[in-house]
């Protein structure tokens, strides 16, 4: 009701005086809300395309320890490291960690399992940024990837503990 409306003040309602307060005091409950087996779908997908990338940046990695002129990038154009084996072995064990977290989403749903998906995709996206200058194309479709992952995981990772 706004201040200028002229409407009549409402009458009281049947609760008594302490009854009304009693239940001002009580604590508000909150509405459960029921897993939505549709947008489990995302948090699955954010999963399954976590384990892909994994596997992928991965072979990435391998690709930088043992044949560094498959790049076309010089070295000294890189962005922190100027060669090619740190790169290589970040991309290495962050695929490993991907898919490991992936699995750990599929699996059981938990919500460790979620955070640390959360966690390694962005630290995909910032290895990933690093990595830009070598592979433009496949940098910026990670890092969108792993958007797409951090919004699945947070929005809709909750409907996986009630499975």
């Amino acid at each position: 009701m706004s201040q200028t409306s002229q409407e009549p003040p409402r009458g009281a309602t049947s609760l008594g005086k302490e009854e009304a307060f009693e239940q001002l005091a009580a604590p508000l409950t909150t509405p459960a809300r029921p897993p939505s087996t549709a947008f489990q779908g995302w948090a699955y997908f954010g999963a399954v395309v976590m384990a892909l990338m994994g596997m992928f940046w991965a072979v990435v990695g391998l690709v930088s320890l043992f044949d560094e002129e498959y790049f076309t990038v010089r070295t000294n154009e890189l962005l922190a490291f100027h060669s090619f084996a740190p790169w290589g072995w970040a991309h290495l064990l962050g695929g490993l960690l991907a898919v490991a977290a992936g699995l750990g989403i599929l699996l059981r749903g938990s919500r460790s399992a979620r955070i640390a998906g959360i966690l390694v995709a962005g630290l995909s996206a910032i290895v990933n940024l690093g990595f830009a200058g070598a592979t433009p194309v496949w940098a910026t479709l990670v890092i969108a990837l792993d958007l797409v992952i951090i919004y699945a995981l947070t929005v809709h990772g909750w409907e996986l503990d009630r499975r």
